[in-house]
C-alpha cells in the first residue's frame, strides 16, 4: 500500500511551513463577516464527502464563475469577490509576487468535511506552486500528506506539495477557511515578497498525534468487505479517510485498503470502481 505516482511524477519540493503572517484581528474579522455571506461554488464537490465550497478571488479574467484551474499565460486579476475583501486582497498583494499568481481563492471546509486523498495538477501540463494562508481554523482541523497529519494554524503560511497524495478534514463546528494561492514560477522563493523560513518539512509542533492501528481495528476495517457495495462505496471510503486522521493509515494507503476490502467482498463492480477512482484521484485526470 504505497503512494500511487505512476503517470505524472511528483514534484521536487516537500510540504513545509514558510513563515507566519501578523494578522490584523479586527480587519480580518470584518472580511470574515463578508466571507460568511458570500455565495460559494462547489466546483470540486467530488473531492470531498461533504459540500466543499470555494470562490475565486483572483483568476485569469476576473470573472467570478471561472473556477477551474488552468495553466494560462499572463497574470491573474481580482474578481468581484476579491474586491469585496479588502484586507485579504491586501494580504495577497503584500505577501506575494502577483505577476506569478494564477489563482487565489477561498477554500471552505464546513463542519465534518473530509477530502478524498488525491493529487493535484494531474490535468495540467505544468505543475503549480500552492500556498495556503489559514484565516479561520482550529485544532480540530487537520491537513495531511503521506504519513504525516498536521495543523495549519491561522496566520501561518504553508507551501503544500499538491503533487503528492494529500487530504484535509474539519471536525470543528465552524467553517474552516483558507486563502489558497496557485502560482507558476521557478521556485517558491520567486512567489514571495519576503524570503521564506528555511526549516524543511512540517515542524514538530504542528504534527498531530495519532495512535498505531491495532490488530482488532485492522480486522474491523478489513471486515467492511461484508458490507461494501456500490451504494455505500463512498461511505466506506470516507470511513477509511477519517481513520487516517486518528490512526496509522497513511493518506497514500487509503485506496490500497479500499482495494483489499473490495477484492474480499467478491463484488467485481466495486473493485472496478476503486480502480477508476484511484486512477482519477492519484494518477491522471
Amino acid at each position: 500500500m504505497t503512494d500511487c505516482t505512476a503517470g505524472k511524477p511528483a514534484g521536487r519540493e516537500r510540504t513545509r511551513r514558510l513563515g507566519t503572517v501578523r494578522l490584523d484581528a479586527d480587519r480580518l474579522a470584518a472580511d470574515l463577516a463578508v466571507m460568511d455571506r458570500l455565495p460559494y461554488a462547489s466546483s470540486y464537490s467530488d473531492f470531498a464527502f461533504a459540500p466543499l465550497r470555494n470562490t475565486m478571488l483572483w483568476n485569469a479574467t476576473g470573472v467570478l464563475d471561472e473556477a477551474l484551474l488552468d495553466d494560462y499565460r499572463g497574470g491573474a486579476r481580482p474578481t468581484e469577490h476579491g474586491r469585496m475583501l479588502p484586507y485579504v486582497n491586501e494580504l495577497i498583494t503584500g505577501l506575494f509576487r502577483t505577476e506569478h499568481l494564477k489563482f487565489a481563492r477561498l477554500l471552505v471546509l464546513p463542519p465534518g468535511c473530509v477530502m478524498v486523498p488525491h493529487r493535484d495538477y494531474l490535468e495540467l501540463e505544468q505543475d503549480m506552486i500552492r500556498i495556503h494562508v489559514p484565516l479561520r481554523t482550529s485544532e480540530r482541523c487537520f491537513s495531511s500528506q503521506g504519513d504525516t497529519v498536521f495543523h495549519m494554524r491561522a496566520g501561518e503560511m504553508w507551501f503544500l506539495d499538491a503533487t503528492r497524495t494529500h487530504t484535509a478534514a474539519s471536525f470543528w463546528d465552524v467553517d474552516r477557511i483558507h486563502l489558497t494561492c496557485d502560482f507558476i514560477a521557478d521556485s517558491i522563493e520567486d512567489t514571495l515578497l519576503a524570503p521564506p523560513a528555511r526549516q524543511p518539512g512540517v515542524p514538530a509542533g504542528n504534527v498531530a498525534a495519532r495512535r498505531p492501528l491495532g490488530p482488532s481495528e485492522r480486522a474491523a476495517l478489513l471486515g467492511l468487505a461484508e458490507l461494501i457495495d456500490i451504494d455505500n462505496y463512498r461511505d466506506i471510503l470516507a470511513i477509511l479517510t477519517k481513520r487516517h486522521f486518528k490512526a496509522g493509515i497513511q493518506a497514500d494507503e487509503v485506496f490500497g485498503w479500499l482495494k483489499d476490502i473490495a477484492a474480499s467482498s467478491g463484488r467485481p463492480e466495486v473493485l472496478e470502481r476503486v480502480a477508476r477512482d484511484e486512477e482519477y484521484y492519484l494518477v491522471r485526470r
